[in-house]
């Protein structure tokens, strides 16, 4: 509907949907600077990503809501939708992290359209279905990202050797770039979990307080594991994103009446899982054909699932409303009426299907982006900003530096001579 709608919190709550898109904006987009020759595309896509998603989400969301309703659906303008729509188009820049410097721009297009639509229907059947919440995402926007993002790569039929080695080198000053994209999300990560319940601030408080206990923990863990790697020194890569998974890793069970230990815990193992992954498992899923162009399996993938994991034990540990909230049930849904043991179920039944729409919706995804309807990126030519942005640096192209004898080289000097 036209114009904005102050019900649901109106204009009060604008600065949580601002910290969330802060979060989308600057977080993911200076966290992909990492690449030597990929900076601008890194940055710049993210960013065209969020302009897209922002507002495409705002129509999936009327398409699925009217697809499973049988009628027509309106969505309001408001602040509780521009923080969903945030919240979704997460999920694509979690994505863009697999395929990152592998597609083209009308490639990025059409993967964010199918991706928010199969977002939104994920979540339409694993809270209205089977009633099972998710409150940070760590199943259904983190989890769900990060193994659409690499099938999709899949799908698209790439393999680590196909890439030259030049190209998905770092630097110095890239990486420092990229730990400036960590440092926001680190600091804006509690609000990315609680935006949503502006409503209840009893909760959110808690969602925040946990958040904040548990990405606190995966910074120290994520250090101390790096260092333990590398005898004594610490990998970038992996502070970049180790540091981080705490925020993930909470953010089902973050609403839970927890003890402080707990989110302390839970962070810890956040940070220890997702530095190992990226120090050892990383690199041999790479081997095994399974390319993930930023790692996002590590950071958002492995400590997602087992996010899903720690609240579907949560629900087995106490039967009360309490560890939920002081007046909500386990579901956040007054008519369903279950025990634990039944809800500790439906909880792993969420993660199997929100990973199978994620894995089998990606893979068709990869390979429609292959078909002629969107031009393509040689595999020679990935991971490089100059044919899709003006560079007038024209020496800092890799494809140029490696064979300086060649008669393409050759006529770019002359002519730069003349």
């Amino acid at each position: 509907s036209s114009g904005i709608n102050a019900e649901y919190g109106g204009l009060k709550n604008y600065t949580m949907y601002m910290n969330t898109a802060v979060m989308c904006v600057i977080g993911f987009g200076f966290l992909y600077v990492f690449s030597k020759f990929y900076i601008w595309g890194g940055v710049g896509f993210n960013f065209f990503i969020c302009g897209l998603g922002f507002l495409w989400t705002y129509i999936a969301i009327s398409l699925v809501e009217s697809m499973f309703d049988g009628k027509f659906h309106k969505v309001a303008v408001n602040i509780d939708n521009m923080m969903l729509s945030a919240d979704i188009t997460a999920a694509v820049l979690i994505s863009f992290g697999a395929f990152y410097g592998f597609t083209s721009p009308s490639q990025i297009v059409l993967i964010t359209m199918v991706e928010i639509f199969m977002v939104v229907v994920n979540e339409h059947i694993v809270l209205k279905f089977l009633h099972v919440y998710d409150q940070g995402g760590s199943m259904l926007i983190h989890a769900f990202g990060a193994y659409f993002g690499v099938a999709t790569v899949f799908g698209m039929g790439l393999k680590k050797e196909h890439l030259p080695d030049r190209h998905r080198t770092t630097t110095y000053f890239s990486d420092m770039g990229a730990m400036l994209g960590t440092v926001v999300l680190w600091v804006y990560w509690p609000s990315f979990n609680a935006a949503s319940l502006y409503d209840d601030t009893h909760i959110q408080g808690r969602v925040i307080g946990n958040t904040y206990l548990s990405i606190m923990a995966s910074c120290v863990t994520a250090f101390a594991t790096s260092a333990l790697i590398h005898r004594g020194k610490f990998e970038m890569i992996e502070i970049q994103n180790g540091t981080l998974a705490g925020g993930v890793i909470i953010g089902t069970i973050s609403p839970f009446l927890i003890d402080p230990w707990a989110p302390v815990l839970i962070g810890a193992i956040g940070g220890v899982v997702s530095t190992f992954g990226y120090g050892l498992l990383h690199p041999y899923l790479e081997d095994c054909g399974i390319l993930d162009s930023a790692g996002v399996q590590m950071l958002h993938g492995i400590p997602g699932i087992l996010g899903g994991l720690f609240a579907a034990l949560a629900t087995l540990a106490d039967n009360t409303n309490y560890m939920f909230s002081y007046n909500t049930t386990w579901t956040n849904t007054t008519d369903v009426d279950r025990d634990r043991g039944q809800q500790f179920g439906y909880h792993l039944g969420a993660i199997l299907v929100s990973l199978g729409i994620a894995v089998v919706s990606g893979l068709i995804t990869g390979v429609l982006v292959r078909l002629p309807i969107c031009p393509t990126i040689e595999k020679e030519d990935m991971l490089i900003d100059h044919d899709f942005w003006v560079i007038h640096d024209k020496n800092h192209d890799p494809r140029l530096k490696k064979d300086k004898k060649s008669n393409i080289y050759a006529n770019q000097m002359a002519e730069a001579k003349a």
